[in-house]
Parts: C-alpha cells; sequence; structure tokens
C-alpha cells in the first residue's frame, strides 16, 4: 500500500526549488514515474512530498545552443527518437530510446529519470557517456554543470543533493564523420532490462584506415556508468585489424571483473562482453552481420 502524500506540480524553476528547500529528503520529483511508482508499491520510498516537474518549461526543451544539443530532464524516450536534432547529432543516444521498453513506458519515461534513478542497466547511460554529457543542475543554491561521470556515486544512487534539481543533459554536436553504435542484450527482445548494454563512437582519421578518436562505455556489468578508457588506449591512433580488436575486447572483460570483481557470473559474463563489443564496434562501422 502506497502510504500517503502531498501532491504539488511547479510551474517554474524557483517554484521547483522552494519546494524541494522546503521539503528535503522527504521531498521527490516525478515526470514519468516508471522507477518511482514500483519503489512507492513496494514501500521501498515513503515521501512527505511528492513534486511533479513536467510541468516547467525548460525541463521540456530540446534545443541547439553554442554548439551543443540540450535535453530537458522531463523529455520523454519517445520524444527523443523523433527528435530530428538528436538523430542528427546525437544518433546513437537517439537508438538507444528508442530500444527502451515498450511504446507506452517510452512515451511517459523521461531522460532525466533515467539518468536520477542510476540503475546499473539504464540504456540511455552508456550513450550519454561516450557523448561526454554534461548535466545542468540548479537549487536555490545557485546554478551548475556537473560531467555525467562525476554524478553517479553507485547503483541507484547519485551525487545530487535532496534540494537540488536535474534541469537538462547537454552534449556537444557529433560531427558527420562521427560513427556510433547501440547494443543490448536482454532475456527478452522487448520490455525487459539489459542484462549488458553497450555504446561506442568512432571517429577515423579522414581517407586512412586509423582510428583518430574513439569512446566505449558498458552498461549493467559495472556497479556505475563509465568510459572504458584503457580499452580506448588500446585502439586510439590505431589501425582495427582482428588482432587489435582481440586485445581490445580482452580488456573489456579484464575491466568488467576490476569494477565489478568476481562474481559466479563472470564466466559467463567475460566472454559475452568481449562478443558484445565486437558486435557494437564492427556495427558502428556498418560491418555487423
Amino acid at each position: 500500500m502506497i502510504s500517503p502524500f502531498d501532491y504539488k506540480t511547479p510551474k517554474t524553476l524557483k517554484e521547483a526549488c522552494d519546494l524541494f528547500w522546503d521539503y528535503g529528503d522527504k521531498g521527490r520529483p516525478i515526470a514519468g514515474g516508471t522507477d518511482l511508482v514500483i519503489a512507492l508499491r513496494n514501500g521501498d520510498l515513503k515521501p512527505s512530498c511528492l513534486i511533479d516537474v513536467t510541468h516547467i518549461p525548460e525541463l521540456r526543451k530540446i534545443e541547439e545552443k553554442d554548439g551543443r544539443v540540450s535535453i530537458g530532464a522531463a523529455v520523454t524516450h519517445s520524444e527523443i527518437v523523433s527528435s530530428s536534432l538528436v538523430r542528427r547529432y546525437g544518433k546513437v543516444l537517439s537508438e538507444a530510446a528508442s530500444e527502451i521498453g515498450s511504446p507506452q513506458i517510452r512515451n511517459v519515461g523521461t531522460i532525466g529519470g533515467n539518468i536520477v534513478n542510476a540503475s546499473p542497466a539504464a540504456d540511455t547511460l552508456p550513450p550519454l557517456m561516450v557523448l561526454d554529457a554534461v548535466a545542468q543542475v540548479t537549487s536555490r543554491e545557485g546554478e551548475k554543470e556537473v560531467p555525467l561521470d562525476q554524478l553517479f556515486r553507485g547503483p541507484y544512487a547519485t551525487a545530487l543533493k535532496p534540494h537540488e534539481i536535474l534541469v537538462s543533459v547537454s552534449f556537444k554536436k557529433l560531427s558527420s564523420g562521427a560513427k556510433t553504435s547501440f547494443v543490448r542484450l536482454a532475456r527478452r527482445e522487448a520490455m525487459a532490462i539489459a542484462r549488458m548494454n553497450m555504446a561506442v563512437l568512432i571517429q577515423m582519421v579522414k581517407g586512412e584506415r586509423q582510428i583518430k578518436d574513439i569512446r566505449i562505455s558498458v552498461g549493467s556489468v559495472t556497479p556505475t556508468p563509465r568510459r572504458m578508457s584503457d580499452v580506448e588506449a588500446i585502439l586510439k591512433g590505431q589501425a582495427p585489424n582482428e588482432e587489435r580488436l582481440k586485445m581490445a575486447s580482452k580488456k573489456v572483460s579484464e575491466t568488467m571483473i576490476q569494477y565489478a570483481g568476481v562474481r559466479p557470473s563472470t564466466s559467463y559474463k567475460a566472454p559475452v562482453v568481449e562478443a558484445l563489443f565486437m558486435r557494437a564496434f564492427r556495427k558502428a562501422l556498418g560491418k555487423e552481420g
């Protein structure tokens, strides 16, 4: 049974900041509610107030500004999928959003909820990591920007204070030469939480078979989202031949073990995450199959 609570619908950021300041850790933001409602029903959360942020204009926008794409925290996954701006300059995020849950979930679930829930299996987080995304956060104390990789403290835990609001997330527009991919594994094709997911961004040296820049992020296999910088170092500046790709794939599984430790599932996950990397890399270059 859900415990009783107040329900507030601020129309401005200032009004929302005041509410979160007053309620502190007894207040909870709600937008799509796809994760929050489950926690309420299970009794995991018993807030004094739910603060509906979906009526705040700044949280509902997708816009281009100063060479960056900014997505409001209350923008739904369906809106991300249908945005020509995101498809053009951040296709990997659009692709990931299209694979989240069912159409009903995509229509109400928000990118801000996916971020602040901080699930290791969240499908938008690896794409945001390879896009070098930055979170815009506000409160009565002021505004600040937080690189996304500094926002997560652990599984289902962020560095956000109870009175702080995630307003938006932004990333630099990708150049036309950037190649990206997103792949995931789940028990079922639809409506299943990812057991593994991965985003890859590759920029080749123009006219050459040499990697100029590469970014890799894996989800579900480490406690928090992270870039695989050791794997990137193996490939950056190199030609992606089969031998080097195998070296990189082995480093992916080693990095997974480094941060997640050895578990009963490790013997299964290690070769699978290596294969997932090879698939993601080849897909980014249009060589899947």
